[in-house]
C-alpha cells in the first residue's frame, strides 16, 4: 500500500511538473500568423523583406494560382537573374532572365507537357530578333523577327510536318503582305 501512494505521488508530481513547463512555454511563446512570414511588394515594384524594414535579396518560392510554381532571384527588393515557372509535377513552364525587374535575354515557355512551345529574346520587357514556335512533337510552328515589340520582316509558318503554309512579311508591325500555300499542291 505504501508502495502504490508512493507512486501516486511521484506520478502527480511529475505531472505538475510537465503542466508547469508547459504554462511556462505557452507564456512565453509567440504566435505569429502566416502573414509575418509574407514578402511585401510595393508600388514601386520593390520586394520587402517579411518585417517591411529592408528590401529583400534572395531566392524566391511561390505557387501561381495553385498551378504553377514561381522561383526567381531577388537583389535589394528587385528580380534580378534567373526567373522559373514550373507545374506542380516538375516540368518547366517559362524559363528566363530578368534584369531590374524587367524581361531580358532568352525566354523559353513550354507546353504544360514539358516540350518546348517558343523561345526569343527581350530587351527591356520588349521581344527582339528571332522568335521560334514549335509544335509539341518538336516540328518548328512559326519563326520570324520583332524589332522594337513589332513583328518585323519574313514571318513563316509551317504545317506538323515542317511544309511551309504561309508566309508573312511585316513592316513595324504592319502586314505588306502574305502567301498563302497550299501543302497538298506540287510544282
Amino acid at each position: 500500500m505504501y508502495k502504490i501512494k508512493l507512486v501516486s505521488i511521484i506520478i502527480i508530481i511529475e505531472v505538475l511538473i510537465i503542466i508547469t513547463l508547459l504554462f511556462v512555454f505557452m507564456r512565453n511563446w509567440r504566435i505569429i500568423s502566416p502573414e509575418t512570414y509574407k514578402i511585401k511588394t510595393t508600388s514601386s515594384d520593390l520586394i520587402y523583406s517579411p518585417d517591411n524594414s529592408k528590401p529583400f535579396t534572395g531566392k524566391m518560392k511561390d505557387t501561381l494560382n495553385n498551378k504553377l510554381i514561381a522561383e526567381f532571384e531577388v537583389v535589394n527588393g528587385i528580380k534580378q537573374g534567373e526567373f522559373s515557372l514550373f507545374t506542380f509535377d516538375g516540368n518547366f513552364a517559362i524559363h528566363g532572365f530578368m534584369n531590374k525587374n524587367k524581361n531580358n535575354g532568352t525566354w523559353k515557355y513550354f507546353y504544360d507537357s514539358g516540350e518546348l512551345e517558343c523561345s526569343g529574346d527581350f530587351d527591356n520587357d520588349t521581344p527582339v530578333s528571332r522568335w521560334t514556335w514549335f509544335y509539341k512533337n518538336g516540328t518548328i510552328k512559326s519563326t520570324g523577327h520583332y524589332t522594337n515589340g513589332e513583328p518585323d520582316g519574313r514571318w513563316i509558318k509551317y504545317n506538323e510536318e515542317g511544309i511551309t503554309i504561309l508566309i508573312i512579311n511585316y513592316c513595324r508591325g504592319e502586314v505588306v503582305s502574305q502567301i498563302q500555300i497550299d501543302p497538298f499542291v506540287r510544282a
